[in-house]
């Protein structure tokens, strides 16, 4: 009598099980933590996929979080793609999660000047060995202890690949562009806009300097009325886009081309 050996299931390819599993959580972070006790290699894919964008909101996270990835400097650096700092984290602790995250792409630095504790030259001096391509920021954050009076973002190296910007700080364009007009790598940036203090002059400037694809104003005033008050003043570019929100979200933003 022959018996029939046991249906066993086709080994895929490395490479193609790993796309799948990476299919599979794309649009549920909560799948991501059920796919980590398949098996140790799914938990290798899925991990990866949990630090490529940290949040940090707290120093009593960020603390721990930077002992974990202390012990563990190699997948820090080749794993996390983007953070985000805000809340109560402190500028040293910031600092130095940065210089284990070397491959890092995208940085907001969203801690309040007013709450920041500790010197913001160690925040900018783990900054300028990266290679970012996206920055959000608010500047008085790591030029707070500048000795110069005179700000200018094209002399420190932090900003010579960022491609996409956005400054909180309300007063960028009032009386100075703090250099921004000479980072030629920008096609996306993101200033806030007020129609009594803006310099018309200095938008003009960026708008005819810059290889810019967007150029974002954040205002509290009306759009309508930010919209005619430009156009009264001559400036009527496809590549403006005006908006409300507090923060801009690049993958999702519109022009009117």
């Amino acid at each position: 009598m022959i018996l029939d050996k046991p249906a066993t299931l086709p080994q895929l390819p490395y490479e193609l099980e790993k796309e799948i599993f990476i299919l599979a959580v794309a649009d549920s972070v909560r799948r991501v933590h059920s796919f980590l006790f398949i098996s140790r290699r799914v938990y290798c894919w899925m991990r990866q996929i949990l630090y490529r964008k940290i949040v940090l909101s707290e120093e009593i996270t960020a603390g721990p979080f930077l002992s974990s990835i202390h012990l563990q400097p190699q997948f820090a650096c080749e794993a996390i793609n983007t953070l985000c700092f805000t809340g109560t984290v402190r500028l040293e602790t910031a600092a130095r999660i940065l210089r284990l995250c070397r491959s890092l792409k995208n940085l907001a630095l969203w801690i309040s000047p007013s709450n920041a504790v500790g010197q913001s030259d160690q925040l900018l001096d783990s900054m300028q060995v990266l290679s970012l391509t996206s920055l959000s920021l608010n500047i008085s954050l790591v030029f707070r202890h500048c000795a110069s009076p005179v700000i200018s973002l094209s002399e420190v190296s932090t900003f010579s690949t960022i491609t996409h910007l956005e400054i909180l700080n309300g007063w960028i364009l009032w009386g100075s562009t703090v250099g921004l007009e000479h980072l030629r790598t920008l096609t996306h940036l993101s200033l806030c806009f007020d129609t009594q203090r803006t310099n018309l002059s200095l938008v003009t400037l960026l708008l005819s300097r810059l290889p810019l694809q967007a150029l974002v104003f954040h205002t509290t005033e009306d759009l309508d009325m930010v919209q005619a008050f430009l156009q009264d003043a001559g400036i009527s570019d496809p590549r403006i886009v005006l908006t409300r929100d507090s923060r801009v979200d690049w993958d999702n933003l519109i022009l009117c081309v």
